[in-house]
């Protein structure tokens, strides 16, 4: 198979295609390596649980999407490996999101924001949470979806 186009483009077409093979064959694309080039694009690996992924992965993949869109990363799971490509930047925000993430499953998470260049902080009254925040998170989750943000 011979993936044409930019970088990013191929890389990530190259992971979607190794992780359709992965389901009907696993094992067939582990320990992957993929070298960073001198612009610093390359791709870094972290293995999941089974509830990690499916966790990451969210419902009709919307979880891997928002990690994407807002880290600026290509995110893609082959097996139970999550496999980050982007610059060093990105693929360090991919991976701060993750593990902010998987904390969720412990309980409430408290992020440090002061200083990140990612982060835009907005006062909300407390009287118009629930209207800001919809039912089961509706509302942001359509406004994660539509700007690429993690909220």
């Amino acid at each position: 198979l011979a993936i044409f186009g930019p970088r990013r483009a191929r890389r990530g077409a190259h992971l979607k295609v190794l992780a359709a093979v992965e389901t009907k064959v696993p094992g067939f694309a582990v320990n992957l390596s993929f070298p960073d080039d001198d612009e610093g694009f390359g791709t870094e690996t972290r293995a999941l649980e089974d509830k990690e992924l499916s966790y990451a992965l969210g419902k009709k993949g919307g979880t891997r999407k928002k990690l994407a869109a807002s880290s600026g990363c290509i995110v893609e799971y082959v097996g139970n490996t999550v496999y980050m490509c982007g610059t060093p930047e990105e693929r360090s925000r991919a991976s701060t999101y993750l593990t902010w993430l998987f904390q969720q499953l412990a309980g409430p998470v408290f992020v440090d924001y002061a200083g990140r260049d990612d982060c835009t902080v907005v006062e909300v009254p407390r009287d118009t949470v629930g209207y800001v925040t919809g039912a089961r998170r509706a509302t942001l989750g359509r406004i994660e979806e539509e700007w690429g943000t993690l909220m």
